[in-house]
């Protein structure tokens, strides 16, 4: 906190930005409007099928922002690919793929855990 009162730094790049307060933000104001701890961590997901490949470098845990579609009963995980400073990228994703640390990316047509925005 500075002077009492809660604070949370956000990195510059607006797509980072929105990474870093979907997983620390949120759940800060939800502690604070008085969410029981249940409540604070707990994040909307989807299953959906990688619609092409998501390539990831092991060793480090990526979020890769989606834009689902759901055709002919199944849903589909589009990547959104390109830099963290690109604004427009952030309304075209509705969710997100963790790529695990030991990962190398999904193949298309994998099922993935997508967190939703």
């Amino acid at each position: 906190d500075i002077n009492g009162k809660p604070f949370l730094g956000l990195p510059g790049h607006p797509v980072s930005a929105m990474v870093i307060f979907h997983f620390f933000g949120k759940p800060i104001l939800k502690m604070l409007s008085g969410l029981s701890r249940e409540w604070v961590w707990h994040q909307v997901k989807a299953k959906a099928k990688a619609a092409r490949n998501i390539p990831s470098v092991p060793g480090r845990e990526d979020y890769i922002r989606v834009k689902l579609e759901e055709k002919d009963g199944t849903w589909w995980a589009h990547p959104i690919f390109g830099k963290s400073g690109a604004i427009a990228h952030l309304a075209k994703a509705n969710g997100l793929i963790k790529i695990g640390i030991d990962e190398e990316g999904l193949e298309e047509g994998e099922e993935a855990e997508v967190i939703l925005l």
